[in-house]
């Protein structure tokens, strides 16, 4: 891809993005539906755990992954085999030395949190899980290189498929949280398996450290931004878990995961982002012109969902999850702000990451992280998960920050990328809430039509624009 136009681009990533946004539909199906049973199956606690066992398998995965995997996508020419190999044995060398870290720790983290020594199998099969989940990196990173995004998405869905229902289903026949460590490893060994079947590559172990190290040099500031951003978001397994117990933990997370589920867009899309962005970064204005088709498409997507929840969230908290999690639903309305703004963040992070720039990355990361921590801990001491919700919304605004430096760069617009989306889906909102106030849902067949006729009076007003500029982007007139 190398030699492709800009308008061959953008066709690659609008086809790419495309079949990965509709099978990343159907993984995020999967997973509301498993996170909802698991929601009416265990209480606050024993999601809390799960929380706290995702933590430690996303931070010990990334810190693992060294930004290996982002540093090969990120190049504008094609990785050579030598490099992907040497690339893979540093890669084995790193995770294997994590998964063997929390293995040897399991019992101390489980004892951590007050949990009793048999959860220590949990955080072990997270070690393992580490180990098999980095079979899946230079993979998924030869299909994102070439955008083939369906195979992705393909790897994904099946991923969210095969975890969902092996953690329902030991949940149900009594596993407990035992349940969570092996539906995760179950994910990795499918993920890794598919991966290498839908994109297969020689692979070998070959040291080659003076190589291996141009890939790290560049993957570890790249990753050093993750890392940073994850260790602000370590606020809630963390910090709330020592301080206010799992119990909390299990409200705060499930606040966060629907508020921040409209955002499943932004999380697609972003896929898309680095690997298109990098290929035209030299040529200013085609940068420019995707960088705002990015936004206004993720926008488009993200606005119509996040309003349409927040306008049914109490009948929505009541038939999906259970009448127990309406104590979370102050939090969730706090979170729920980041709809506003994290769809423009992603993007313009990708258009950073394209440019080779980590520092401003790096910088703005260590501010969040900063302000999180600074702002969560008196808030969180003086008002619990409230105040998590507060906090989060305080460094929220740090992001207009971001996206001045971001405009310093390259001149693109924001604003009419992203108001008329949001104006509309407010009027939508409105008028879907003040039906339900007059005709109260009491059902799940109720709920649906009213999201329904929700998405259905938004699209008449926004599909037709939207699909006129996706189309003028895949022929390179956008």
């Amino acid at each position: 891809m190398t030699g492709a136009s800009p308008s061959a681009v953008a066709r690659d990533a609008v086809r790419g993005g495309g079949l990965l946004g509709l099978r990343q539909i159907l993984a995020q199906a999967l997973n509301l539906a498993g996170y909802a049973a698991l929601a009416r199956l265990l209480g606050p606690a024993e999601l809390g755990v799960l929380g706290i066992a995702l933590f430690v398998f996303t931070f010990l995965g990334t810190c693992g992954g060294a930004g290996l995997q982002a540093s090969l996508i990120r190049l504008p020419d094609e990785p050579s085999a030598a490099d992907y190999r040497a690339v893979f044995t540093l890669q084995e060398v790193i995770m294997g030395t994590v998964a063997l870290a929390a293995v040897l720790a399991a019992p101390w983290i489980a004892a951590l949190y007050g949990r009793p020594p048999s959860e220590a199998w949990l955080f072990r099969c997270v070690g393992v899980t580490l180990l098999v989940t980095s079979f899946q990196a230079i993979p998924a990173a030869m299909l994102e290189r070439r955008l083939d995004f369906g195979k992705v998405a393909l790897v994904e869905v099946s991923q969210a498929l095969a975890y969902n229902v092996i953690v329902v289903l030991l949940v149900w026949w009594g596993w407990g949280t035992a349940s969570f460590g092996v539906a995760f490893l179950v994910r990795a060994l499918v993920g890794a398996v598919l991966a290498s079947v839908v994109s297969p590559w020689s692979a070998r172990l070959h040291w080659d450290w003076p190589r291996a190290w141009s890939f790290l040099r560049i993957g570890l500031p790249l990753q050093g931004s993750t890392i940073v951003s994850q260790l602000k978001d370590s606020i809630t397994p963390i910090f709330i878990g020592l301080a206010a117990g799992a119990a909390t933990v299990g409200y705060v997370q499930w606040a966060q995961t629907v508020a921040t589920g409209p955002l499943w867009a932004s999380m697609v899309l972003s896929r898309v982002y680095l690997p298109t962005f990098a290929r035209v970064q030299r040529e200013p204005a085609t940068l420019a012109r995707f960088v705002e088709g990015a936004v206004r498409a993720t926008h488009a997507l993200v606005a119509p969902v996040a309003v349409l929840v927040l306008a049914l969230i109490g009948p929505i908290t009541v038939l999906v999850f259970g009448p127990q999690w309406l104590a979370a639903t102050p939090i969730f309305g706090l979170l729920w702000l980041t709809n506003l703004v994290t769809p423009t963040t992603t993007a313009v992070l990708a258009f950073l990451a394209a440019l080779g720039d980590t520092r401003t990355s790096l910088r703005f990361a260590t501010i969040w992280l900063v302000a999180t921590w600074l702002l969560g801990v008196p808030l969180i001491l003086l008002a619990g998960g409230i105040g998590y919700g507060l906090a989060n919304a305080g460094v929220l605004a740090t992001n207009l920050a971001l996206f001045r430096v971001a405009h310093a760069r390259l001149r693109f617009r924001l604003l009419p990328a992203t108001a008329p989306v949001w104006l509309w889906a407010a009027v939508v909102g409105a008028a879907v809430h003040a039906a339900a106030w007059a005709r109260p849902v009491v059902n799940l067949g109720e709920l649906a039509a009213y999201l329904a006729a929700g998405g259905a009076l938004y699209l008449a007003a926004i599909a037709p624009r939207e699909l006129r500029q996706v189309w003028a982007w895949t022929r390179g007139e956008a």
